[in-house]
């Protein structure tokens, strides 16, 4: 009786190998999809809070900074130094993301000579699926996503 047993689990053995290749590669795929949608958070977290410091040093600034030149790209100074706050901010999602596009508005225009009333700070980010990107786009089509992240606030003359 006990010689039977022991043929019984020596020929078992292997069954549990067998079951985890099974099983493996659905868990894994399983995997993926929380860990790109934490991923998105993070990076549209990580944007939200760019734009937050970006409007806070505009909408902060006196009137004669916001009339100060000598920003790049014929901008004011004001405007050039919170683009490159958000940028410093958001330097460690670039090598991860496709693009990033800071856009800084005084009352839905430029920010040059005028006071303006409300500042917005908004942030593009363009996010790839480098994980199962080429798993997905055969059955769900283009899955990249643009995440995009506002911030307005009123500007206070000091």
């Amino acid at each position: 009786m006990v010689g039977h047993y022991k043929r019984l689990r020596r020929s078992a053995q292997g069954s549990v190998a067998v079951e985890m290749a099974l099983i493996l590669p659905l868990f894994l795929i399983l995997l993926a999809g929380p860990l790109y949608l934490a991923r998105a958070a993070w990076f549209y977290s990580a944007g939200l809070k760019a734009a937050h410091d970006a409007t806070r040093y505009v909408a902060t600034a006196t009137q004669a900074e916001m009339r100060t030149g000598g920003g790049g790209f014929n901008e004011a100074r004001v405007p050039a130094i919170a683009r490159w706050i958000a940028q410093q901010e958001l330097g460690e999602l670039v090598p991860l993301t496709d693009s990033i596009g800071i856009a800084i508005q005084c009352d839905g225009g430029v920010c040059i000579l005028l006071k303006p009333s409300t500042v917005r700070t908004t942030i593009r980010i363009g996010l790839k699926d480098n994980l199962l990107g080429s798993l997905t786009e055969q059955y769900l089509g283009y899955t990249d996503m643009t995440l995009s992240s506002e911030v307005t606030m009123r500007y206070v003359d000091r």
